[in-house]
């Protein structure tokens, strides 16, 4: 696998959850604390150069998985 092809999956991963959970980004970014921007380049396929695993973390938080789940 690819790290283009990771990035892809992860992206999609955070979408499809955000969208089953009925998800604004700015309610996301509210419960998870990752910026804004941050999900609004996740929302366009583009893994940001700050984004680190804690960001994942709380995201894999909001969405009650276990982080590993976002890159399966």
């Amino acid at each position: 696998m690819s790290v283009q092809n990771d990035v892809h999956i992860f992206c999609q991963n955070i979408h499809q959850r955000r969208d089953t959970a009925g998800l604004s980004l700015l309610e996301l970014s509210r419960r998870s604390g990752v910026p804004l921007e941050m999900l609004e380049s996740l929302e366009r396929n583009i893994l940001p150069p700050e984004m680190d695993v804690g960001h994942a973390l709380a995201l894999a938080k909001v969405f009650g998985c276990q982080i590993y789940e976002l890159f399966q």
